[in-house]
């Protein structure tokens, strides 16, 4: 399959280079920090946008926020140059609402698919990311081989810009349990024990979680339980778009990343739909109301009377 690839970054890099592996023709865009190996191993590059969405039977994009696969797609006129028959893939999360505004720009005979990941730049080198689509099903079938190369569960979940809400559903559960392990690690600093060895312990537990796993190497600073560098990276990903934040990830600030990224999710849910003649149907102002209040719940203070009861013990 011919591929055209925007967006070489951290994650965007090791994706590229499985899909060349899996025998993918693939014409790149000249940025990123994964440019100079897949060069070397075979990659084709251009520095014009349009040139590599006219060549190419799938066009991919992994950039970092709605603006910048604006600026490309529309601005810069890479969507308006891509032929009938070719499949966009859009790998950056973001508005469900930007996924279907392309597909009604985009020229005559070319489909949208927001397809969205979970995962880490580990899991897109060892091909194992988890993928949520959105869009019609034959254009699914047709970007797959290419989906397969770098993701080990592609999920076809409905309508375009789907794939986004599951997206940003995952990262507000992500927020909350990020919040509640910061906490129950604090917690257990004051309560005389090393919360990086808790964290550890607990990935054996029912309590196991992707966020508790973040602090398993985390160490004692004060009166915190920081996260260790993969877990700030891995928050640093989630916030993308939020504004800066230096995260130096203590109790204190998982409480700042998760309203953040609450935040974030609320306002992208908030044009989730255009109602029932659009597709997504009636559930938007739903979705809207459950990240407003899912944005105040991540705000309290963890419910953690259950502190009070700590000397009870738990199975």
């Amino acid at each position: 399959m011919q591929v055209g690839w925007i967006g070489l970054g951290e994650i965007g890099g090791p994706m590229a280079r499985r899909a060349l592996l899996a025998g993918h023709r693939i014409l790149a865009y000249e940025r990123g920090q994964a440019v100079k190996e897949l060069r070397a191993g075979g990659v084709a590059l251009s520095r014009d946008y349009t040139t590599i969405a006219a060549a190419c039977e799938v066009l991919t994009i992994c950039l970092f926020n709605d603006a910048q696969v604006k600026a490309v797609l529309l601005d810069q006129g890479a969507l308006a140059a891509m032929r009938p028959g070719s499949v966009l893939v859009l790998h950056t999360t973001g508005s469900p609402e930007l996924a279907r505004q392309l597909q009604d720009a985009a020229p005559e005979g070319v489909a949208v698919l927001d397809a969205t990941f979970s995962g880490s730049p580990a899991q897109a080198e060892h091909g194992t990311l988890t993928i949520m689509v959105g869009g019609a099903t034959e254009a699914v079938a047709r970007a797959q081989p290419l989906l397969a190369s770098y993701a080990a569960r592609v999920h076809h979940v409905g309508l375009l810009g789907q794939g986004q809400v599951v997206k940003l559903l995952n990262n507000l559960l992500f927020a909350a349990n990020l919040r509640f392990a910061a906490e129950v690690l604090g917690l257990a600093e004051r309560q005389g024990l090393d919360p990086g060895t808790c964290a550890r312990i607990f990935q054996g537990c029912s309590s196991a979680s992707t966020a508790g796993a973040l602090f398993a190497d985390c160490r004692n600073a004060g009166s915190h339980a920081r996260l260790p560098e993969q877990g700030r990276r891995h928050c640093s990903r989630q916030l993308a778009g939020t504004g800066p934040i230096k995260c130096d990830a203590g109790a204190g600030d998982c409480q700042l990343c998760t309203r953040l990224i609450a935040g974030k999710v609320r306002r992208q849910l908030s044009h989730s739909g255009r109602g029932s003649s659009g597709g997504i149907g009636q559930g938007s102002g739903e979705l809207r109301h459950f990240g407003q209040r899912a944005e105040r719940v991540v705000k309290m203070r963890a419910s953690i009377r259950a502190r009070q009861s700590l000397h009870h013990g738990a199975t």
